[in-house]
C-alpha cells in the first residue's frame, strides 16, 4: 500500500467530519455546533472555516496546534440526537472522536510512518473493513469532490426532524394505499421520495419565511406530494394530463384538489388565484417551463428537473458536450430563469432516492424585467430548432407502453431462445458463455431489431426483463445467469413469483436444470 502523505491525511480527515453519515448508514447526517482551536496549550472560539483552512494549510504555516470540534449525530429513526467531541492533534497527526451514546463507538486515527493506525475498543471489523477504505478513498479525492453538500437552504436539523415526523405520520397508509390501487411502481422509492421532498419544501418555507397561500404542482402524477402538504395544512393543487388510480383513494379534500387537466404552456391558465408558489417534480417536458410559467404569472417556483427537454417539448439538444447530459440541462433551465426575471436562481441538492436530485427555486422575480423581453426569448428558444412556426409538442393523453409486454410473446420467446443458442455456443462448459452486447445485435436481423425497439426500448431491455435466463457480467458483458436455489434463509423470494412459471434450463439448456425441483423457482 503506498505511503499517505501528510496533507493527503488531512484532508480524509476533513471530510471524515462533514460526512460522519457516509460511515454509519443509521445516521443522516453529523452537524458541527462548536470549533475550538488550541494554542500554547489554550483553547479559543472558531469557526469551521479556519479549520477548514487549517486542514489544507501546509504544516509549516499552521498559527495553532489542533482544535475540538462539538458536533451531534441526527439519527434517521432514534427520536435524540447523539453528541461527539473530535480532537485533532496537528503534532501527533491525531484525530480521536468521542460519542455521549453507547449505540456509537469511540474511535481513533492516526498517520504514523504513511500508514494509518486506527483503534477502538470494540468495533475492529468496522475499522477495518469500513473506516479504513474510506478514509484511504477520500485521502486521494480531488478538492472540489469534497465540496459537494446537500440540503444548503435549510437548517438541517429541522429537515431531518420534519422528514421523521412524516415517515411516522404517512408511511404506513401511504404503502397501505399503494397495495389497493395495485400501483405496479415500487411504493418505497416514491412514498419515502416524494415525503422527503414534501420536508424539504416545508423546511425552506419556514428558513426562508416564504410560505404558499397556495401551491400548485404541474404534472402532478399520483399526487402523492399534494396529499402529503395538504395534509400538513399546506394548501395546494395538483395538475396532471391524467388521472390515476391513486386519486380516487385520497381523502376528499385531496380528490378535489387534484384536477385533471392538460399543462399547455402557452395556454395555461391557473383556476385557483390564491396559488403564489409552482411546483415542479420530476415534471419532464414541463421542466423548463416552470420559470417560464412563475414569469409570466409573478409567483415563486420550486423545480427538480428530470428529463430533458428544450421548451418545444422535443428532446433536449446539448449546448456543452464537457460537462454531462444532465448537468448541461441543469445550466439551460438557470438560463432559462434568469430570462424571465429571476436574476438570483438559487439550487440545492435534495437527499432522495433518485439520481435526478438537484433542484432550482426562484423567489424573488425582478420586477424591472420586462414581460416582452420574457416572452421573445421563449419565442426565440421555441423556433430555434423548428422550422416554420414555434410549437410545443406535449404527451399523449393516453400514454403508450413500451417494456415488451406489447410485442407478441411468440416472437419475444424465438428471440430469447436464439441469443440463448449463441451463448452457449461461447463456451464448451454451456454455463459461462459470454458474449459482447453489441455482438449479440449485430446477429439478428433488422426487422427483429427495429420491432423490439419500437415497442420496448431496444435489446437491452429485453435482456433485463428476462433476468432469470440472462445476466449482465460487467461492461457490455451478456452471460446466462446459474440458477439460484430458493432462499431457506430470512430473505425470501416472493410467493407471487415461486413457481408460476415453466422452468426456461430445464425446457432449453442441454445439461437441463442443474437444480431440483423443490429448490427451483419454476416449475420442471
Amino acid at each position: 500500500m503506498a505511503a499517505i502523505e501528510e496533507p493527503q491525511f488531512w484532508q480524509a480527515i476533513g471530510i471524515l467530519i462533514q460526512n460522519y453519515h457516509a460511515l454509519n448508514k443509521k445516521i443522516f447526517e453529523a452537524v458541527i455546533t462548536q470549533v475550538e482551536k488550541r494554542q500554547d496549550g489554550r483553547l479559543s472560539d472558531s469557526s469551521e472555516e479556519e479549520l477548514e483552512k487549517s486542514l489544507k494549510d501546509d504544516p509549516g504555516k499552521r498559527t495553532c496546534t489542533g482544535f475540538k470540534i462539538g458536533f451531534k449525530l441526527l439519527p434517521k429513526k432514534l427520536p435524540e440526537n447523539i453528541l461527539g467531541t473530535g480532537t485533532i492533534d496537528f503534532v501527533k497527526c491525531l484525530y480521536e472522536c468521542q460519542f455521549a451514546s453507547d449505540a456509537i463507538e469511540d474511535f481513533s486515527v492516526r498517520l504514523l510512518e504513511g500508514q494509518l493506525l486506527l483503534e477502538s475498543e470494540q468495533k475492529t471489523n468496522w475499522l477495518e473493513f469500513v473506516l479504513k477504505p474510506k478514509l484511504l478513498s477520500w485521502s486521494q479525492a480531488k478538492q472540489d469532490e469534497a465540496k459537494v453538500k446537500s440540503l444548503g437552504l435549510v437548517n438541517v436539523e429541522t429537515y431531518n426532524d420534519m422528514y421523521k415526523e412524516l415517515k411516522r405520520k404517512h408511511s404506513k397508509r401511504l404503502i397501505d394505499l399503494w397495495k389497493t390501487a395495485q400501483e405496479s411502481t415500487d411504493p418505497l422509492k416514491f412514498i419515502y421520495e416524494d415525503l422527503a421532498i414534501a420536508a424539504y419544501l416545508i423546511a425552506f418555507w419556514r428558513t426562508t419565511e416564504t410560505y404558499p397561500t397556495a401551491f400548485a404542482d404541474l404534472g402532478c402524477g399520483n399526487g402523492l406530494l399534494v396529499h402529503v402538504l395538504n395534509a400538513e395544512g399546506f394548501k395546494g393543487y395538483g395538475y396532471d394530463i391524467r388521472k390515476r388510480k391513486l386519486w380516487s383513494l385520497y381523502p376528499p379534500d385531496t380528490q378535489q384538489s387534484l384536477i385533471e387537466k392538460t399543462v399547455e404552456p402557452n395556454n395555461f391558465r391557473l383556476d385557483f388565484p390564491d396559488v403564489n408558489w409552482l411546483i415542479g417534480n420530476h415534471s419532464d417536458e414541463l421542466s423548463p417551463w416552470i420559470p417560464v410559467l412563475a414569469g409570466r404569472l409573478n409567483m415563486c417556483y420550486f423545480l427538480i428537473p428530470c428529463c430533458p427537454y428544450e421548451l418545444s417539448g422535443a428532446k433536449f439538444r446539448r449546448r456543452n458536450t464537457k460537462v454531462s447530459a444532465y448537468q448541461d440541462f441543469f445550466k439551460y433551465v438557470k438560463k432559462v430563469s434568469r430570462e424571465c426575471g429571476f436574476p438570483l436562481v438559487m439550487q440545492d441538492r435534495l437527499k432522495i432516492p433518485s439520481t435526478k436530485r438537484l433542484a432550482l427555486i426562484g423567489i424573488k422575480r425582478r420586477p424591472t424585467k420586462a414581460i416582452e423581453d420574457m416572452e421573445y426569448f421563449v419565442q426565440e428558444e421555441l423556433r430555434k430548432y423548428k422550422t416554420g412556426e414555434a410549437e410545443i409538442k406535449l404527451r399523449e393523453k393516453q400514454e403508450s407502453v413500451r417494456n415488451c409486454t406489447q410485442v407478441d410473446k411468440s416472437i419475444i420467446d424465438a428471440l430469447v431462445l436464439k441469443i440463448f443458442k449463441q451463448l452457449l455456443a461461447a463456451n464448451e462448459d454451456k454455463w459461462s458463455g459470454r458474449l459482447p452486447m453489441r455482438e449479440i445485435a449485430q446477429s439478428l436481423t433488422k426487422e427483429e431489431l427495429s420491432g423490439i425497439k419500437s415497442e420496448c426500448g431496444g435489446i437491452k431491455t429485453l435482456l433485463r426483463n428476462k433476468h432469470e435466463v440472462f445476466e449482465f457480467c460487467g461492461g457490455d458483458l451478456i452471460g446466462i445467469r446459474t440458477p439460484k436455489p430458493m432462499s431457506d434463509g430470512p430473505v425470501l423470494r416472493s410467493r407471487v413469483t415461486i413457481k408460476k412459471r415453466s422452468c426456461f434450463f430445464k425446457l432449453h439448456h442441454p445439461l437441463g436444470c442443474p437444480l431440483e425441483d423443490a429448490v427451483c423457482s419454476f416449475i420442471h
